[in-house]
């Protein structure tokens, strides 16, 4: 048999009472109390903390910009956080704030942070004036103008639809149907790639018949075949009788060729696709006018941000920020009044260029401009010894224009639109102008750095308005 085994004898164990509750009721509900808390928390306090909902707002316009309580929240048709009271959201586009409306956003409290409560608010527009309407025209037509600088799109640089935005617009505004015309015409003559043409295409589809479809169906040629080359008249020197000009100023004179009227032709009869077809030959009036013999010289431009010190290197900082010139702006280079040279000028941009044109008028009370592209082509082909200049340094020649070809790509004022040789070159340049857009004006005639064989009077160049390259300058011409 098995010892029996005797246990010594201990006290019961008794666990102490909390305010005369037993440790199984206070437990529950310590318990109870960190679920309680943990469902605040989780459930309550983000919306306590964050009261809101998630709006999107529906803009009449195409890409309209939201603005709420005067801060730029971003584009409409997106989703947006908006604290909980009342709120004033205005839609903008092109500068212009085409709607405003109030609403109030309530302050819903329960999950707030695991479920996000949504709210849609449509904005209705305000009546426009005619020239509010244009205004955002202007600026669908901008869009389109800087989509026909890219001539391949990729899956990093992608197509927005930029046509298919004109069109929601101009159903929206109701504009004249002249107008509304004259836009759809202005943006076709910027069509440069398949993916243009078809948005445009696709965007147009109810306007097949008429000036619109010819210009789609011309278009399409030059984009996707490479229209036929058409007989036109042939290019000759226009027998033009020229005459010696100046232009004085108290602080220098600059000698010029002056010209007649000229009707002409200029262009050349190369490929007709894009984008060989913007040389095409086109027949062209310019009325009478100088040309300055020599581009702009450093000395000349030293005179200029003398009385103009906001043009002065020294402030190329606020010039930038102003998008008047890139960061490029007379680099390199030191102006100066006390070393006169005739060297000419580079590194300046076209709205620069046309700042030192104003400042001239005024000097000398004769209407001063940057050259149009058929002036320098009138130029160019009255020229008896047209020759490339290889170098900065500037040679006479006789008493004709020197260095139309070579030494610096030479900025004119026309501005340039890809299908303008290809329709009517003169409507493209006033609806340009009647709607507004910002210029990227053509450049002429190559720099010293180019190929000999490649640049010809007829070479087509463009540059962004505030582009200052180191090939980049220019020459004026004055009205006498």
């Amino acid at each position: 048999m098995k010892k029996r085994i005797d246990l010594p004898q201990v006290s019961d164990v008794t666990l102490p009472e909390v305010f005369h509750l037993r440790p199984g009721i206070w437990i529950l509900i310590i318990l109870a109390i960190l679920v309680a808390i943990f469902v605040f928390l989780l459930c309550f306090l983000p919306g306590i903390v964050k009261g809101g909902r998630y709006v999107t707002f529906f803009a009449p316009l195409s890409e309209s910009g939201i603005t709420i309580d005067g801060t730029y929240l971003g584009s409409a048709d997106h989703q947006y956080f908006i604290q909980s009271g009342e709120h004033q959201v205005v839609a903008v586009k092109g500068g212009v704030a085409y709607a405003t409306e109030t609403i109030t956003i309530d302050h819903p409290l329960f999950l707030t942070a695991l479920i996000h409560r949504t709210r849609e608010v449509a904005i209705h527009p305000e009546p426009l004036s005619e020239q509010q309407k244009l205004a955002i025209i202007g600026y669908d037509l901008e869009e389109i103008q800087k989509a026909s600088a890219i001539l391949q799109w990729t899956m990093v640089n992608r197509y927005a639809p930029v046509y298919s935005n004109l069109t929601r617009d101009l159903d929206v505004l109701k504009l004249d149907a002249a107008t509304e015309e004259d836009a759809i015409a202005l943006s076709l003559y910027y069509i440069t790639s398949t993916e243009m043409l078809e948005d445009a295409t696709d965007a147009f589809k109810d306007r097949n018949d008429g000036k619109i479809g010819h210009m789609l169906t011309a278009a399409r040629q030059v984009i996707t075949q490479g229209a036929a080359t058409t007989t036109v008249q042939a290019r000759t020197l226009p027998s033009t009788k020229t005459h010696e000009s100046t232009l004085t100023t108290d602080l220098f004179t600059i000698e010029g060729t002056g010209y007649p009227a000229i009707t002409f032709t200029m262009g050349n009869d190369s490929d007709h696709s894009y984008p060989a077809v913007k040389e095409r030959p086109v027949t062209i009036t310019t009325p009478p006018f100088a040309l300055a013999n020599l581009p702009v010289s450093l000395t000349e431009w030293a005179h200029f941000i003398e009385e103009n010190p906001k043009w002065a290197k020294s402030n190329k900082d606020a010039l930038v920020q102003e998008a008047l010139a890139d960061t490029s702006y007379l680099s390199g280079l030191a102006p100066s009044t006390i070393f006169v040279t005739s060297r000419a000028l580079t590194n300046v941009s076209y709205r620069a260029a046309l700042a030192f044109c104003a400042w001239l008028t005024e000097k000398s009370g004769k209407e001063v401009l940057l050259p149009t592209e058929a002036m320098y082509s009138a130029a160019a082909l009255n020229h008896p010894n047209l020759a490339y200049h290889t170098s900065l340094t500037p040679g006479l020649d006789g008493k004709n224009p020197a260095m139309l070809l070579g030494g610096v790509w030479e900025i004119t004022q026309t501005p340039f639109i890809p299908l303008s040789r290809l329709f009517d070159y003169e409507e493209a340049l006033r609806l340009h102008s009647a709607f507004g857009l910002e210029p990227s004006p053509i450049v002429k005639g190559g720099s010293y750095l180019n190929d000999v064989a490649t640049i010809t009077a007829d070479t087509v160049g463009t540059i962004p308005p505030y582009a200052s390259g180191d090939q980049i300058g220019f020459r004026i011409a004055w009205y006498e």
